[in-house]
């Protein structure tokens, strides 16, 4: 498999470069932001095995139902899929195995687990930068995302670690729809010590912004609205705009792949840094959620793994997240 990098001013002129190359079914590595625009790392894909003669029909004249996946990949595609991940994310790894040394034609060769749990890692884009001070573009960090995932709790995690840290922080909350949420977040502030105000408007979120300007990181909590609510969205578009927040979308593990579609195309016009895939452990297969993230290339920032605050959020982990869809120990501990 032979890697390629495409540079453009915007992802849009990368890909369509990365497409002008490699074709429409290329199997793209990684996709990041530099100085200058955009980077995408893709390969043209490998071409498919040759394809097996059809059994013989069985006496009843019923054809058995052939495997999608070669026998190699077979064992590991089963438990990914029971995982959750989606026959799309799959195919990419399955093609990228091609293009390797590894035995995909009988199941058994040990190098393989490891192998395919290190493409997917590829796969996953992570952002540790979420929780770096120094990191400008997410200095105002805004929780968004649909209702009862739980983005409270994660502002509360993220807060706690930052102020653990030493920085100097501060929480605003625009959530004045759902009841007690003020004083949730206000106990939370007062517990940790630390500026916690209400902003009704966008006017009010740039005074604040502006009275919290000396602080190393704000946190800002937003209103859990479903994806269908559409009028919903434009406001909370142009609030977030106009405090030049960066946005976390909250997104719980075990949401269905086709809610998860819904999800991202309701909260796509904010402009989305960074996914929380929420409530992990409640769920035995998320990787219907993960993969929704892989296939839009987002980078994937924490896995939150309970309630207790902040000790249950994890800086996600590509290695280690692979090595949990492919059921194989990570190359290495992870800190």
């Amino acid at each position: 498999m032979l890697l390629k990098r495409f540079e453009a001013k915007t992802l849009p002129k990368a890909l369509e470069l990365v497409r002008g190359e490699c074709g429409e079914n290329a199997l793209v590595v990684e996709t990041r932001p530099t100085r200058t625009g955009f980077l995408v790392v893709a390969a043209r894909p490998e071409p498919a095995p040759a394809a097996t003669p059809p059994r013989p029909r069985d006496q009843a004249g019923a054809t058995p139902l052939l495997s999608r996946w070669t026998r190699g990949f077979q064992p590991l595609a089963d438990h990914a899929t029971d995982f959750g991940l989606s026959a799309t994310v799959l195919r990419a790894v399955e093609r990228a195995l091609l293009g390797t040394r590894v035995e995909l034609s009988r199941p058994g060769d040990p190098a393989l687990p490891q192998l395919a749990a290190r493409v997917l890692a590829a796969l996953v884009h992570t952002a540790p930068e979420v929780e770096d001070a120094t990191a400008a573009r997410f200095r105002t960090l805004a929780l968004v995302g649909p209702t009862g995932v739980g983005k409270t709790t994660t502002l509360a995690k993220l807060a706690g670690r930052a102020r653990a840290r030493g920085e100097r922080i501060a929480i605003i909350t625009l959530d004045t729809y759902r009841v007690a949420a003020v004083e949730q977040l206000r106990a939370f502030a007062d517990l940790m010590d630390v500026p916690f105000a209400v902003a009704f408007t966008a006017t009010d979120l740039r005074r604040l912004l502006h009275e919290h300007r000396v602080c190393d990181r704000v946190f800002v909590d937003t209103t859990g609205r479903s994806p269908r609510d559409r009028d919903a969205m434009p406001v909370l578009e142009g609030t977030l705009r106009a405090g030049g927040c960066a946005a976390l979308l909250c997104l719980a593990a075990g949401t269905r792949a086709r809610d998860c579609d819904a999800v991202f195309a309701a909260y796509e016009p904010l402009g989305v840094d960074a996914v929380c895939l929420t409530k992990w452990d409640e769920t035995v297969a998320p990787g219907e959620a993960l993969a929704a993230v892989v296939e839009r290339g987002l980078p994937l920032s924490h896995l939150g793994i309970g309630q207790e605050v902040p000790a249950d959020l994890l800086v996600a982990s590509a290695e280690q997240i692979a090595c949990a869809a492919f059921a194989c120990e990570p190359t290495a501990v992870q800190p």
